[in-house]
């Protein structure tokens, strides 16, 4: 994969991320988490889009089996017996 660029998007004001800015990590309390720089947070956008990706591609080699429905014989047994357990 390429490598991709962040653009910080703020009420119409639109700037690329660069590498020495910094991008601040708060909790929903308003305590500061962590800063992180912006190659750091581009790594980690990237890593997530190639860990997408590779899902995707697992996802479309897996094969799955055909549904096989049992005849019409083997369901009426299966009845008879769930009829035949109940008091």
């Amino acid at each position: 994969m390429a490598a991709i660029a962040l653009v910080v998007c703020y009420r119409g004001f639109r700037w690329p991320l660069g590498e020495n800015d910094a991008v601040e990590v708060w909790t929903a309390g308003h305590e500061l988490v962590a800063t992180l720089p912006g190659r750091i947070v581009r790594h980690l956008v990237e890593l997530h889009l190639a860990g997408a990706v590779l899902g995707h591609e697992m996802q479309a080699l897996i094969r799955k089996p055909p549904a096989i429905l049992p005849s019409s014989t083997v369901r009426e047994q299966r009845r008879q017996r769930r009829r035949s357990r109940r008091p």
